[in-house]
């Protein structure tokens, strides 16, 4: 029998984009860490799976080592060939545990393993459920959520769209009857003797902006084609203010939000992105995994030095890393998610414009209207403006890239943790320090979702300053 189940992944992202072709799979190589490397992640194509209209499945594996994000120019028609961003479409992989004549086995449960207990593909039941609750989130009212769910058994390979509407029933309803927002689409592989997993794919949208019937009448800013005016401008989000109300902090979470431009209120405008529920049943079983849509990442060889693995980590783990015998246990894993963190760290620096975040926190922490010794203040608790070099724009930045790239030469961050003990507490911003004005303690100028500034997770910081306790530990007193 069929023991357990569950999906894997068990959270997927998936991005936005508006071109048929999917994006190719890739994973993160080694680091370029040589003297003369570059310093930065590499990105390797892997193999990648395609899937027909009918549900076939076929793989390719990309020559070269180059990965497309974008439709490559029509070289017939160069001007008016469009490169459109390639979505990411993410696949759900059906696990679990077995036992068949006696003998446990685990795994991907494949069309083998269905015939075994006399099951088909027919009867997989696969179901999702998404929605965009932006607008919902702001107003509170049941009208203005935006909905959609699709049920389909393993047997039906042709794509199902996922049409956002708002609910039956609600009252003034921000997608009215007969209208939708597509939320994007699913499909079912046809297994296959070379592809026999169960699988489901989900699609996203292509990254269109929704709006009111009235949208043109209100406002020139958003010219939005008829075709996508299709919402009602008697909802409660096209009247939504948000004065004074925390769930639009920080400002300008909606077109509308500017009162000196806008008037302060909501255009009633939606996008198409959207997160939900995944959910199989098989012989009896249910498992579940979330998917989440976002924009496409512009940046994707440029991780961020606080991922949601590390909150998630934060969480679940954030004792082990107060624990001495973390790092006395296993000193070289330490050493390595060290110099991972500082790696991020690195490439988080390639992605930022260091120069202007440095200028508006500066402005940030002179508040409205400030004395001249305000702004005085203010602008002290900021890096000074740098000398220009010759041909470089940004000599902030640049200055910041050069010295983090020594960071990621594990040997040089020992000897400097070594002969300067408070290193990590002098420059590396403490969770727990009150929210206050922004200053040079790193990450430098970084604003956080709650408008302070930002801040390694607790488990980060705190594994940091028991990694540098344990380098001053093997100091020779006197050296």
């Amino acid at each position: 029998m069929i023991e357990k189940i569950w999906l894997y992944p068990p959270l997927a992202f998936a991005r936005l984009g508006p071109s048929p072709e999917p994006c190719e799979n890739y994973r993160y190589g080694d680091s370029d860490l040589s003297p003369r490397g570059t310093g930065k992640t590499v990105v390797l194509p892997e193999p990648s799976l395609h899937v027909a209209e009918n549900g076939t499945l076929t793989e390719t594996r990309p020559q070269g080592n180059r990965v497309r994000f974008k439709d490559p120019e029509d070289p017939e028609d160069p001007e008016n060939s469009a490169k459109l961003f390639r979505p990411v479409c993410p696949f759900f992989e059906v696990h679990g545990t077995w036992t068949i004549d006696g003998q446990p086995d685990s795994g991907a449960i494949t069309t083998e393993v269905l015939d075994a207990f006399n099951l088909t593909p027919g009867n997989v039941r696969w179901t999702v459920e998404v929605a965009n609750l932006k607008a919902h989130h702001c107003t509170g009212a049941l009208g203005d959520r935006i909905e959609a769910k699709a049920e389909i058994l393993g047997n039906q390979h042709t794509r199902h769209p996922l049409r956002g509407r708002s609910p039956q029933g609600a009252a003034q309803r921000l997608v009215p009857q007969g209208q939708h927002v597509p939320l994007g689409s699913i499909q079912i592989p046809r297994p296959s003797a070379a592809f026999p997993q169960l699988r489901l794919r989900f699609t996203p949208a292509a990254g269109l902006v929704y709006g009111p019937t009235n949208l043109l009448q209100r406002t020139d800013r958003y010219p939005l084609p008829a075709e996508r005016l299709i919402l009602s401008p008697n909802s409660p989000w096209c009247s939504f203010t948000g004065a004074g109300d925390p769930r639009t902090v920080p400002g300008g979470l909606f077109a509308g939000a500017s009162e000196a431009v806008d008037g302060g209120v909501s255009f009633g405008l939606v996008d198409d992105v959207c997160d939900g529920l995944v959910t199989v049943e098989v012989g009896g079983l249910t498992a579940h995994a979330r998917v989440v849509v976002t924009p496409p990442d512009f940046a994707p060889d440029r991780r961020p030095f606080t991922s949601l693995a590390d909150g998630l980590t934060d969480r679940v783990r954030r004792a082990e890393a107060q624990d001495p015998a973390y790092v006395s246990g296993d000193p070289q894993m330490t050493a390595l998610e060290v110099r991972d963190l500082f790696e991020r760290v690195l490439e988080a620096m390639d992605a930022v414009n260091v120069d202007a975040q440095n200028d508006r926190a500066g402005l940030m922490n002179m508040g409205r209207n400030p004395s001249e010794a305000q702004a005085e203040q203010a602008r002290a608790r900021m890096f000074p403006v740098p000398e220009a070099l010759e041909g470089v724009t940004l000599p902030l930045t640049e200055r910041g890239r050069r010295k983090h790239r020594r960071f990621v030469a594990l040997e040089v961050l020992e000897d400097m943790i070594r002969e300067q003990p408070d290193l990590i507490r002098r420059f590396i911003r403490n969770p727990d320090t009150q929210p206050g004005p922004f200053d040079r303690r790193m990450p430098v100028a970084v604003r956080g979702s709650d408008g302070f500034p930002m801040h390694l997770t607790r488990r980060q910081y705190d594994l940091l300053v028991a990694w540098a306790n344990s380098l001053q530990a093997t100091v020779e007193e006197g050296t």
